[in-house]
């Protein structure tokens, strides 16, 4: 029998929304950082500096796991482009909170790490995506181990129909709980 997994508070800078990540193993999902331009860009929007090297701390896993206690109604949503993930802000003080596909048939969060009360449980850093080389080059670092453990938890809770409890999307039509939007207006 595996033991339960931690329970870790979040919430967002002013406090109003917050909530707890649920049942935190490190075999429940994966720690990485990201160097793209779009987390970077879209922390930018936020007011938050960041440079390539220094990367967005992620805690991949289902959204299921996320469980909103207080300030629901703050939840907002911005993509950086018609294409683009689905980055849920707290509305109230424009802090980055979550990263999720478009809709909830693919059940994926990226928790933003700086947002959690304590991210011990969560184990160390086990990859990383889009380093760049010394040839100027985007590579990932143990790409392969994301991708895995995507599948595997992408595809239990598709089984288990866990992808159908989400605090981003309503049921059964999965429309957004916020409408997307362009990023908060920082002036």
């Amino acid at each position: 029998m595996m033991a339960a997994g931690a329970d870790i508070r979040f919430s967002c800078r002013c406090g109003k929304l917050s909530g707890a990540l649920s049942g935190v193993r490190a075999s429940e999902g994966t720690h990485v950082v990201c160097h793209c331009d779009y987390c970077r860009r879209a922390n930018a929007a936020f007011g938050i500096p960041g440079t390539r090297e220094a990367g967005v701390d992620l805690w991949q896993t289902t959204p299921d796991r996320i469980r909103i206690e207080t300030g629901a109604e703050a939840m907002a949503l911005m993509r950086l482009s018609s294409r683009g993930v689905f980055r849920w802000y707290a509305a109230c003080c424009g802090t980055p909170m979550f990263n999720t596909m478009a809709g909830p048939r693919l059940p994926f969060v990226g928790v933003l790490v700086d947002r959690l009360d304590d991210p011990a449980p969560l184990g160390p850093v086990v990859a990383q995506g889009f380093v760049e080389g010394p040839d100027g080059k985007s590579r990932h670092v143990h790409g392969g181990r994301v991708v895995w453990r995507f599948l595997r938890r992408t595809a239990r809770a598709r089984l288990n129909g866990s992808w159908r409890k989400t605090p981003f999307f309503t049921m059964p039509d999965g429309t957004p709980v916020a409408p997307p939007g362009p990023p908060p207006d920082r002036a």
